[in-house]
């Protein structure tokens, strides 16, 4: 896949776009995206089709590397959430459950056959956390929950019902993973006393009518986990975690990290050695590492084997989120929410050299890698900010190659590129691209902005060349008594004004007065240095409250922002 295929699509307010990519940013042909009002724009995970919920309906399209061309309209005027399968043959969708009249719950969940826009099967589904189904890697099979029992279903034979259906009693959550042998993993809470669990069905066996699992873990200290495959489906990593710390320790509760293998000939407890919580954690898409980032603030990042055994330490930063490139060959660090935004990209063959680069993306609350695994999209969404909302794309080295500033911004990714030839990661670091126009108007602005300004020196300092600090030291007592000669006056003959006092004459002596005026601009001037001090040591204190992971208001968070203004008017005062 070259540079000029890449794609990718955002939802706002007022409209919606598909863009092309590096390296000309072009509006992509087919799709008209002035939709005010759009409640959900999602591409298939193989990138082959789009679809789009809005009042009145559901649009399917299909997805070219040039264009997009509009399918199929489904007749679903209230669908609030959508979901493809894999290879994008199926899309559900997901509408607010309705009573109706008789008492019965309305069936709000429908598969469609994404080619001809055919409903094939309808369920009952009230909650909409885990509403869709789960698709094998192949769509042979998929597999929904129901009342303490997951059922698996033939996708080509809806009509037939299901083909097999585990028993799980007090089941919340399960996970079908990917490969060519899939497992799905079930989590049961902790009930009356007992622990919780996560135990591993291999498909095949629950097929065949099996129910004893493959592998299983117990924990206590377990309302809810979080579950990531690595992507040969053959390990999990699970992330246990409470509401609240009973030790009292920590205002997020306690979280933990376990390595499960599918087949059950491995299992541990991935120690940590910083205290505090686990912020993110990420598999290699090679599945044979992964990294940790936990502690409090700031983190400590660690990439561990598959075997759970360290294979470096990459230091301590205020940060939070971790993604791979989908080579695994880079990978990044970054901080968002309530951390500063900044993003540093890692070369996984050059650990030891350190990051190649870090570049600050304050603000954001989504970031992804291109497929080809050279560019990272970052963007600043409504709600959570609303105000200059938009997209940046940055190359791998940190240069920004283009920007695109959308009102109300409420979603942006990149169009995915799943089972397709991952395309090879060059040996050495590729060189970006000239930045688009918006990008470089951009970067002239932030270049103006960060050349320093000369120090500000009162009209009665500039011509000795004294700083402000000089002037404000200066003893009014030692000011020079002879009368002030404006320069080229001097040698020049005096002329009678009539009327005038003769020139001769004393003049009045300095009052109090005049002294306390020359006294008032110095004192103003000290009086702003030790204002913009103060704000400053502020500013500190809330950066250092934010890096610990605290949880700052919308207003001390923009109270930071201000502090580049600050420095550079401190600087002109200096």
């Amino acid at each position: 896949m070259d540079m000029a295929s890449l794609q990718w699509a955002y939802r706002a307010q007022k409209c919606l776009g598909v863009q092309a990519g590096v390296p000309d940013f072009a509006p992509v042909p087919g799709f008209d995206g002035a939709h005010q009002g759009a409640r959900v724009l999602k591409y298939s995970p193989n990138g082959v089709r789009l679809a789009m919920a809005m009042d009145g309906t559901v649009r399917i399209y299909d997805v070219q590397e040039h264009s997009v061309v509009l399918k199929h309209e489904l007749p679903l005027p209230k669908a609030v959430e959508l979901a493809f399968s894999p290879r994008g043959t199926y899309l559900m969708t997901w509408e607010r459950p309705v009573k109706t009249e008789s008492g019965a719950w309305t069936k709000n969940l429908s598969v469609w056959d994404a080619a001809t826009g055919a409903q094939l099967v309808q369920f009952e589904r009230r909650q909409i956390e885990g509403w869709e189904l789960q698709f094998t890697d192949r769509e042979d099979y998929c597999v929904r929950q129901g009342n303490n029992e997951l059922q698996v279903w033939a996708p080509q034979h809806f009509a037939n019902g299901s083909v097999a259906r585990l028993p799980v009693e007090h089941m919340q959550s399960f996970n079908l993973g990917p490969g060519a042998q899939p497992a799905m993993a079930v989590f049961t809470p902790e009930k009356n006393g007992a622990p919780a669990f996560v135990r591993v069905y291999a498909l095949a066996s629950v097929l065949q009518g099996g129910a004893t699992p493959a592998a299983q873990k117990s924990f206590f200290k377990a309302d809810k986990v979080t579950i990531k495959w690595n992507a040969a489906g053959s390990s999990l990593l699970v992330m246990t975690s409470t509401d609240h710390d009973q030790t009292g320790k920590s205002y997020y509760g306690e979280t933990n990290l376990y390595m499960l293998s599918a087949r059950g000939d491995f299992d541990c407890r991935v120690s940590l050695d910083k205290e505090g919580p686990i912020h993110d954690f990420a598999w290699n898409p090679n599945s044979r590492e992964f990294i940790v980032l936990y502690g409090y603030m700031p983190a400590k990042a660690v990439v561990f084997s598959y075997r759970v055994n360290m294979i470096c330490e990459l230091g301590t930063q205020p940060r939070n989120l971790i993604a791979y490139n989908p080579q695994g060959r880079l990978f990044c660090l970054a901080g968002f929410g309530n951390l500063a935004g900044t993003v540093d990209v890692w070369d996984r063959e050059r650990l030891a050299d350190g990051k190649l680069c870090t570049f600050d993306a304050s603000n954001s609350s989504v970031l992804e890698w291109s497929p080809d695994g050279q560019f990272l999209l970052t963007g600043t969404l409504s709600p959570r900010l609303r105000v200059e909302n938009g997209v940046k794309i940055w190359h791998c080295s940190g240069q920004l190659v283009h920007v695109d500033m959308v009102d109300e911004m409420y979603a942006a990714g990149w169009r995915p590129q799943r089972f397709a030839a991952v395309p090879e990661f060059p040996k050495s670091l590729p060189a970006a691209p000239a930045p688009s126009a918006a990008a470089a108007a951009i970067l002239a602005k932030k270049q103006a902005a960060s050349k320093p300004v000369g120090a500000y020196r009162p009209p009665s300092a500039r011509q000795s060349g004294a700083s402000t600090s000089d002037y404000l030291r200066r003893d009014l007592s030692d000011a020079p008594s002879a009368p002030y000669v404006p320069p080229g006056a001097a040698g020049r003959k005096s002329r009678k004004v009539p009327g005038a006092p003769d020139r001769a004459a004393p003049k009045p002596t300095m009052g109090a007065a005049d002294i306390g005026a020359n006294h008032g601009e110095a004192g103003a001037v000290e009086k702003k240095l030790r204002n913009l001090t103060k704000k400053l040591k502020a500013i500190e204190q809330l950066k250092e409250r934010r890096d610990r992971g605290e949880t700052l208001e919308q207003t001390q968070l923009q109270k930071i922002d201000t502090e580049a203004d600050i420095r550079r008017e401190l600087a002109t005062l200096q």
